[in-house]
């Protein structure tokens, strides 16, 4: 197990980059706020809609964006009865049949309150006090550069379009964990499912548009980011010592690409429509593990990590001038975006209906209803979203944390003209209410990692504490959890 832990990472691998960064922050530098497939064609059309990109400006933008996430899990108390015995812990149990059982579990006291080597208590060396739920990963804040431009090739009939948010440090983060009784050999810990890395992902869009009618547009894009492939060669030589361990590795680096497209229709001057459809997106780590012993044995093994991954999403926008004058505009907007969550995996690469036909994630509607307001050279906007959890109720082994999330968005910006430059500072501040949910185990579906029929392999008598359910399953009997993912954005918007 320890050599395989320690390879584990050592892979040949290809990644993918996501974006569920551009999805949670909406259309920085702009006022399309929610509803960027139709509303504010800007430098972030490239992404959300790049068919909107003929009918944006000239413009290069600059910026800084700021996303903190409060996301809290309640753990239910454990009733009396369900710790794992110590005696698990010297691996000396088997089941009626002989069979050791799966040493993928340890002693509830280890976790709570690690062990140090004494005896038959702790046999193989010292462990580290983990309890329940000390190592969540929310409570974080994430920083991002904002940068962009848009350059019509041909006025008002062809456009290119380049949006990026790069988050500030290291360029991009992947944590797995597992989702089910696993995880207490690590954090053992609960996170929140659709937050956390998925937040610090390098997040590049290129798009291009042109006008096939005068009131048709499409547009073509895709995102991308860094891929690379890594293949790592060890020898192990003393499996209780890894500073020993020889190694080699072959590093290389590529781009991966997942395209979008979209339509803009604007059939009247007070009515717009815009359609964009985005392929799925991952950061996929396909993992070979190779290694070899001194006795000379070898052997190799498969595993994939998934990360920020986003299936097919589909959205259509509606915007409607309310009041139209040459220094007077106010507007309403509204759209619907259908996300195919029936389709994701985790980042162990697992499905979530694997623990059961309906456990899986269902597909979701978002949506989004907002306005906009512009007086002279001063624009405002806000949005609002509803966007309901795809995340079934938990009442098995599986631990998926997430909620129903209600948004909001508000901002504005001025134009301003600087000695002959035209600039646009931009100011935005977004907020999400994750709402309070609680789920409720059924024992009947959990693991039972001790069997009541377990017994102790030396002396083949019952094994004590056996009888009923124990689990060091992290959300077992039940847990809470709700929170706020809330932010804000500035930006400088330079025409040429």
């Amino acid at each position: 197990m320890g050599v395989v832990a320690l390879v584990a990472a050592l892979a040949v691998s290809r990644a993918a980059v996501a974006t569920p960064l551009f999805e949670t922050v909406g259309a920085t530098g702009s006022h399309g706020g929610f509803s960027g497939v139709v509303s504010s064609p800007s430098v972030a059309s490239a992404y959300f809609n790049p068919a909107l990109l003929v009918d944006a400006p000239n413009e290069l933008i600059v910026g800084m964006t700021v996303v903190t996430e409060q996301i809290g899990v309640t753990l239910d108390g454990r009733p009396a009865g369900a710790d794992v015995p110590l005696a698990v812990g010297s691996r000396d149990v088997v089941g009626p049949d002989g069979t050791p059982i799966p040493n993928d579990s340890v002693p509830t006291d280890w976790l709570k309150r690690g062990c140090k080597p004494s005896g038959s208590q702790c046999p193989t060396g010292p462990f580290a006090a983990r309890p329940r739920q000390r190592q969540g990963s929310s409570d974080v804040t994430h920083s991002y550069v904002v940068l962009g431009l848009v350059k019509n090739l041909v006025k008002d009939r062809a456009a290119v379009g380049l949006y990026m948010m790069l988050p500030v440090g290291r360029l991009t983060t992947a944590q797995s964990f597992y989702a089910d009784q696993r995880e207490q050999l690590f954090s053992n810990s609960l996170h929140p499912e659709m937050y956390g890395d998925r937040l610090t992902a390098i997040s590049i869009a290129l798009g291009g548009s042109f006008r096939v009618l005068d009131t048709l547009a499409l547009g073509v894009g895709t995102t991308f980011g860094i891929a690379n492939a890594a293949t790592s060669a060890t020898y192990v030589r003393d499996s209780t010592d890894y500073s020993t361990l020889l190694l080699n590795n072959d590093v290389g680096v590529e781009v991966a690409l997942s395209p979008h497209a979209g339509l803009y229709w604007t059939p009247t001057p007070w009515l717009r429509v815009g359609l964009a459809v985005h392929a799925s997106q991952s950061l996929s780590i396909s993992t070979t593990i190779i290694t070899t012993l001194p006795s000379g044995v070898s052997s190799t093994a498969q595993q994939e990590q998934v990360h920020d991954y986003m299936p097919w999403r589909e959205t259509l926008g509606v915007e409607m001038d309310v009041v139209r004058t040459p220094r007077r505009t106010f507007s309403v907007v509204a759209s619907v975006q259908h996300i195919g969550w029936s389709t994701y995996v985790d980042r162990h690469g697992q499905s979530p209906s694997s623990y059961g036909a309906d456990l899986g994630f269902s597909d979701a509607v978002n949506v989004s209803l907002g306005m906009r307001h512009r007086v002279g050279v001063v624009r405002g906007f806000v949005d609002f979203q509803l966007a309901p959890s795809p995340v079934p109720d938990q009442i098995g082994r599986s631990n998926y944390v997430d909620s129903d999330r209600f948004g909001a968005i508000v901002g504005g910006d001025v134009e301003l003209d600087l000695a002959g430059v035209k600039l646009r500072p931009a100011l935005s501040l977004l907020g999400y209410r994750l709402a309070w949910r609680h789920q409720d185990k059924d024992d009947a579906r959990m693991t039972d990692e001790v069997p009541d029929n377990a017994r102790v392999a030396t002396t083949s008598e019952p094994l004590r504490g056996a009888r009923g359910l124990q689990t060091n399953n992290p959300g077992w009997p039940g847990y809470g959890s709700d929170g706020w993912v809330f932010g804000g954005s500035l930006s400088f918007n330079v025409a040429y």
